[in-house]
């Protein structure tokens, strides 16, 4: 009798998603509530680690970070928007390729600034937006 139920307690029960705390099927790669990466090999396909990347860039630029996050955004972002721009002039200046090269490679550099300047804004703005750190969320008692 007793293994009947236990057999039938684990057949209808799932894992917990880490990031969300939601009940999940066993067979699941991504939390279907959140999209985390659940699974050791969600990120052993390209298209599986895009979207595991994803997810850590969102959970990055949602709610409050930690200053290390923060720091860490900068380090990684910032040469993006300093050599989008140093591109974009120098095919300003020198005339770097003709024709559509030169295109490409000035809106390239542009466009790379541009994506930079967002995450680093973005980031930082939910840094010093008011409220708890992420991690530390209150929990009312019952």
């Amino acid at each position: 009798m007793n293994s009947e139920v236990s057999e039938s307690t684990n057949q209808g029960a799932g894992n917990l998603c880490p990031s969300c705390a939601a009940l999940i099927d066993t067979n699941e790669m991504f939390c279907p509530e959140c999209g985390a990466p659940i699974s050791s090999v969600a990120t052993l396909d390209p298209m599986q680690t895009i979207r595991a990347e994803g997810f850590l860039l969102r959970k990055a630029t949602e709610g409050k970070p930690k200053l290390i996050v923060v720091i860490g955004v900068w380090l990684l972002f910032f040469p993006f928007p300093i050599a989008g721009l140093l591109i974009a002039a120098n095919v300003a200046i020198n005339g770097l390729g003709t024709g559509m090269a030169g295109f490409f490679f000035f809106w390239g550099g542009i466009a790379l600034s541009i994506i930079g300047i967002a995450i680093i804004f973005k980031v930082t703005r939910n840094y010093f937006k008011e409220g708890p750190p992420r991690d530390k969320e209150h929990i009312e008692p019952i």
